[in-house]
């Protein structure tokens, strides 16, 4: 026996490969719960799907490659999955088990928020990461700044350019994330002159 464990997005596909070539296997059956949805005959090479359980219009054979795809995952498909087959020879091949975790996905929102400070040339940016399930969930951030939490609090200069800044969200049910571009614009004090130069605004003139 042979067992693998896999976590799948709601919505998502499992393909689940019999691992074997046509001719080397007499037989096979793919089972979920106990219950067969899918056998594999020899004799006309085919797969072919015997009951679609609760996978009504989801399920997908290829039988070039003998496998089954359970297509747009619902959290209820979680559970474990069984794939037996008899060789060519008559003997019974290694049974396999996936246990599926179908969890779902979580949407984050990042809220930006940056005040220009002329005194030190840089911008004050604080970001705001939130998802939109009323559910505990914990948040990571990644990218130019790595720190847990919801709120990440840095300074950023002009001349930095755009920062790339991801948040995810992990909670029980579920992951999501979600990425924000920042980049430091200095506020322009006078049209005449950039926010670098000193002298009285509108004058133009420069010490």
């Amino acid at each position: 026996i042979t067992q693998s464990e896999r976590r799948a997005a709601a919505g998502s596909s499992l393909i689940l490969p019999l691992g074997y070539s046509q001719d080397s296997v007499l037989y096979a059956q793919w089972r979920y719960k106990e219950q067969t949805f899918a056998i594999y005959r020899n004799k006309n090479k085919q797969i072919t799907i015997t009951n679609e359980l609760q996978f009504s219009g989801r399920l997908k054979v290829n039988s070039d490659d003998l496998s089954v795809e359970v297509m747009n995952l619902q959290l209820s498909d979680s559970g474990r999955y069984f794939i037996v087959a008899q060789s060519s020879s008559g003997d019974q091949l290694p049974n396999k088990i996936i246990i599926l975790t179908v969890y779902d996905v979580i949407n984050v929102e990042i809220k930006s928020e940056q005040t220009w400070k002329a005194a030190t040339n840089s911008c004050d940016v604080h970001l705001l990461c939130r998802a939109s399930e009323d559910q505990t969930v914990s948040y990571r951030w990644r990218g130019f700044k790595e720190e847990n939490g919801a709120q990440l609090n840095f300074t950023l200069k002009p001349e930095e350019g755009d920062v790339t800044l991801n948040c995810s969200a992990s909670g029980s049910t579920g992951n999501g994330s979600n990425t924000s571009t920042v980049k430091c614009t200095p506020e322009k004090f006078g049209r005449d002159f950039p926010p670098h130069s000193s002298g009285r605004v509108g004058s133009g003139s420069r010490k």
